[in-house]
């Protein structure tokens, strides 16, 4: 008995329960070697439900009966647990469900869930009617695991997105959405019953679990099984109910918290509390037109508690009607309503013909100007003003309590929720709440406090301080800030007394809101001023991190004159620098070196002697975020920042650039995933001012190639560090990777959109100009793949032209490569193909200098005695005459110059992407002045070429291919060149 497999699965299961690791290990490698044997899952089923043996192990067992069923149960999925075993356990798990430990409850409702994900209803319709009738005639404990399990069943099966599984999961709804509601009805009342006969604790405990089980069950039911929740009569009933039920839930709470009940109902009934209320707000979400009934109730219901009943309870707890949560709670509903897009006045309605007059009824109707004023006043006096808890968090953690709270933080934080509502009603009310908050605002001024104020006054100010910051954009016209600032704003930010920090960083962050908004140019060197001060050493931490937010904001308008803040470059630096090192938050470090990057990239031709400091810390600071990948991320963009700014590589930054471009590009490193983005920026920017090739930039090419075969994601600045190798230095790189990208990216063109197709064959072209003769040997595989694709005429323009361009330059550079090529082309007649297609598709190249280059390729094959190319003479002539009327201009002197010839003197930016000078952009300058299509006179070379045709070809032979041409050709190509032939006269009818 003791060698039998359950017995061996229990020992198994019970050491890797144990606190030895090795056991741990052994166990765990044990279970991975069974869980693909016939009756494993069985056998771990037996053991969970056997009460008579120890929890854990039991809990053990259920964990990995879960992971099986992820992994196995599946149809078709590889191991798959066999049908006859599924039915087995299926029908042992339909006769437990009245497991007495709770943990191992939760756990057999889980797996139970995610059985019926699969096989609910088809293979398994007995589930649901089980689980029905238990809950209804079961006794206490079976009811209740029961409802869980049927809660996590429910979970599951709404889940599921296909349109089928929808259509059964409306089925299931309607089948079982009334017996439901009648759960939720009588546990409910049950409950409130038992409180008033004053029933043992645990029996009114198990009533409420039961009766939260039970929402629990409808609220899935109601938000995913109706396709038009409003022609459910339940439905609307148990919406309906909702008001009344919390009305009567807030009540019993009050009484709980006045008679000091257990923590662990009053705590249970809160959760039942906000389950009601979430419901309401995501039936809005996801069924508007079918709320627009309860848009009345819901803004009155709101209203009620958490404006008229006197809110004062989130900060004194006079009213124990209502609590935090749920204040969020009914302040979203309020904002939901207001900002839903179903219920504006021009919105169309395809269910309801009059539910979108309804809403907009309701909303103009309960928002009165009495109304919003009213509102307005509650945010700004109750809401907005800071709580002892946020006061004591400001002492105790400066960093934590001044980080920002973005995201979706609206959903379970009071003051990010009133904030946004408050923008609402800015955005839905414009005119009433302009005028009310101006008013607030004109108070507030007229208000001087001083060191002896009393704390509430400072508190006020600050809030209305907030109001109005909030509200910046849509006071414009209303507030002359810069008189605000000048005379109140800066007096303010001079005292320091402790309670006075309060509006010191409220007046800052003030200004950080305005400066985007309503600031004169010439008081913007007092706002630099203003942030050093509040900057220093001395201040309070919370002041510094939000005088440095401001310093950024205010830098970052398009007015910005970095003469006018040079004289505050050293010292704002400095400050940040000291403020960084004093910072201990990983979060509040990112803040503070986004700001410096910032002010780099701002003032990126003064910052050289600013960057020392931070190039000997950031190696430190590094060192200590190796657990801290975001703030990682933060150092390489400053790095990135400081080498766009120096142009250079510094010596002193090297041995540390380097490693941290190594590990951030290095997809076997796990923090790839988060560094990588940041990291191939910066290794772009190095490559862009390094002047040579060193080793250490060199071996980091090893990374590349990997990247780009594990996901196209980062394929666009992938080729563009490709590129910028190439052009540094083309025969060593070439040379030691040129093969293998060339392979890899010839791989990749079958599986890429068009934009990378393109960006692929623009790699290529600029090997060609790079160093043509190594190219052409590396690219000499991948040419007859071209000439293929050309011959299938399948791409859009943008691709054709690229593919044109780069058997151009081969063309160009070498017609016996270009001939080998073509005879390895599996396509008949492939020479005729490619130049009919040529010709066809040459007048749709849009850029000149892509036209030129194909002209130059097309003129260097006219003087080839083949039949094939002077039967399509005349064309070739066509196409190339249309680019000489393009590319000549006159030049000052009346002379006819090709406008792309380049000079030493010519000094036009050539490289697409690049908005700052770097020895990258002045590498492909030159690139382009070795370039035939700039080196090259077209009139010359096509003068020169039709020159040798005559004299191989002889005087009559030349005369008749010329006259194949047409007169308005051969017209259009005589202001240009010397065509050795006299042009027919036309006759006109």
């Amino acid at each position: 008995m003791e060698t039998s497999p359950e017995h061996m699965v229990f020992q198994a299961l019970q050491a890797a329960c144990s606190q030895n690791t090795d056991f741990i290990k052994q166990a765990e490698e044990k279970l991975t070697q069974w869980e693909t044997e016939p009756g494993f899952h069985r056998t771990l089923l037996n053991i969970f439900l056997n009460i008579s043996l120890d929890v854990n192990v039991r809990w053990m067992a259920a964990v990995y009966f879960k992971n099986g069923v992820n992994k196995y149960w599946r149809v078709n999925a590889k191991n798959e647990i066999a049908r006859e075993e599924k039915v087995q356990i299926r029908s042992q798990l339909m006769s437990n469900f009245n497991e007495p430990v709770s943990q191992v409850a939760v756990q057999i409702a889980v797996l139970v869930g995610k059985i019926a994900r699969f096989d609910c209803p088809r293979e398994w319709p007995e589930l649901l009617p089980a689980l029905m009738e238990a809950v209804r005639t079961g006794p206490a404990l079976q009811q209740h695991r029961s409802l869980l399990v049927l809660q996590q069943v429910i979970k599951s099966l709404s889940s599921k997105r296909m349109m089928a599984d929808k259509k059964v999961f409306e089925e299931i709804t309607k089948s079982i959405y009334f017996p439901v509601l009648n759960f939720w009805d009588a546990f409910t009342t049950s409950f409130f019953q038992s409180l008033q006969e004053r029933a043992p604790p645990e029996d009114t405990l198990m009533f409420l679990e039961k009766a939260t089980l039970s929402l629990r069950i409808l609220k899935k039911l109601t938000i995913y099984g109706f396709y038009k929740p409003h022609n459910s009569e339940n439905c609307m009933m148990f919406l309906e109910s909702i008001f009344r039920r919390v009305k009567e839930c807030l009540q019993c709470r009050y009484e709980l918290r006045m008679s000091n009940q257990s923590d662990n109902l009053l705590s249970l009934l809160e959760k039942f509390i906000l389950k009601q209320t979430k419901i309401l707000n995501e039936f809005l979400e996801h069924h508007p037109l079918s709320f627009v009934l309860f848009v009345a109730s819901a803004l009155e219901f709101s209203f009620h508690y958490i404006f008229y009943t006197g809110t004062n309870m989130i900060f004194t707890q006079n009213n124990k009607n209502t609590f935090l949560n749920f204040c969020i709670q009914c302040i979203n509903l309020m904002k939901n309503i207001l900002s839903s897009t179903a219920y504006n006045a021009d919105a169309q309605d395809m269910y309801l013909n009059e539910s979108v007059p309804i809403a907009v009824n309701a909303k103009n109707e309960f928002f009165t100007k009495e109304r919003l004023n009213f509102i307005c006043e509650k945010l700004i006096t109750q809401y907005f003003v800071l709580t002892e808890s946020e006061l004591d968090l400001w002492a105790d953690d400066p960093e934590a309590y001044i980080s920002d709270e973005g995201g979706e933080s609206w959903k379970y934080a009071l003051r990010p929720c009133a904030e946004t509502f408050f923008t609402t009603l800015f955005t839905k009310f414009r005119s009433d709440m302009t005028a009310e908050v101006s008013k607030y605002i004109r108070k507030v001024q007229e208000i001087t406090l001083t060191p002896e104020s009393d704390l509430r006054d400072i508190l006020l100010k600050d809030a209305i301080y907030n109001a109005a910051g909030i509200s910046a954009f849509n006071l414009f016209d209303e507030v002359d800030f810069d008189a605000w600032f000048t005379n109140q704003l800066i007096q303010e930010a001079s005292i320091k007394t402790d309670n006075f920090r309060i509006i010191r960083r409220r007046g800052i962050w003030l200004i950080g809101k305005w400066s985007g908004v309503k600031l004169l140019r010439d008081l913007r060197p007092k706002v630099y001023e203003l942030c050093l001060d509040l900057l220093r050493q001395n201040e309070n931490m919370a002041v510094r991190l939000e005088a440095s937010k401001t310093l950024m904001a205010t830098l970052d308008d398009f007015e910005f004159e970095p003469q006018s803040f040079l004289p505050y470059l050293e010292p704002s630096f400095s400050a940040l620098f000291i403020l960084l090192k004093e910072a201990k938050e990983c979060e509040t470090k990112m803040n503070i070196l986004n700001t410096m990057s910032f002010v780099i990239d701002k003032m990126s031709d003064n910052i050289s002697s600013q960057a020392d400091n931070l190039i000997v810390y950031l190696p430190l600071l590094w060192k200590e975020s190796t657990d801290h990948n975001m703030l990682r991320c933060a150092i390489i963009s400053t790095l990135h920042q400081i080498v766009k700014a120096l142009c250079e590589i510094p010596s002193n930054l090297a041995p540390f650039l380097y490693p941290v471009i190594a590990i951030s590009t290095n997809v076997k490193e796990s923090c790839h995933i988060y560094l990588i983005e940041e990291g191939l920026e910066l290794w772009l920017a190095v490559l862009e001012n390094s002047t040579v090739l060193c080793p250490e930039l060199f071996n980091l090419s090893e990374n590349l190639l990997p990247i780009i075969e594990i996901s196209s994601e980062n394929l666009r600045i992938v080729l563009n560090i490709m590129e910028a190798y190439v052009v540094l230095s083309p025969d060593v790189y070439l040379r030691r990777y040129g093969r293998n990208i060339v392979s890899t990216c010839a791989y990749l063109l079958s599986d890429l959109r068009p934009e990378g197709i393109v960006m692929i064959l623009k790699l290529f072209e600029t090997c060609l100009r790079a160093d043509v003769a190594i190219s052409l040997e590396l690219l000499r595989p991948v040419l007859p793949r071209i000439f293929k694709e050309i011959c299938d005429d399948k791409h859009y323009p943008m691709v054709m032209t690229m593919y044109l361009a780069v058997i151009a330059r081969v063309l160009i550079s070498s017609q016996a490569v270009f001939v080998e090529a073509l005879q390895d082309v599996d396509v008949p007649n492939a020479l005729e193909r490619i130049l009919d297609i040529w010709l066809l598709k040459m007048p749709l190249v849009s850029q000149t200098e892509k036209r030129k280059l194909l002209s130059l390729a097309l003129a260097s094959i006219i003087t080839v005695d083949s039949p094939i190319v002077q039967m399509r003479f005349a064309s070739i002539l066509q196409d190339i005459a249309e680019c000489l009327k393009d590319i000549m201009r006159e030049d000052l002197d009346g002379v006819l110059t090709d406008a792309l010839l380049y000079d030493e003197d010519t000094h036009t930016a050539l490289i697409d992407d690049i908005d700052y000078k770097t020895h990258h952009s002045k590498r492909c300058r030159q690139l382009c002045m070795n370039d035939p299509v700039h080196r090259i006179v077209l009139v010359e070379y096509l003068q020169s070429q039709l020159r040798h045709i005559r004299t191989n070809v002889g005087e009559e032979k030349f005369k008749s291919l010329m006259l194949t041409i047409d007169t308005a050709i051969l017209r259009n190509l005589s202001e240009f060149i010397d065509l050795y032939i006299e042009i027919p006269q036309t006759e006109y009818i």
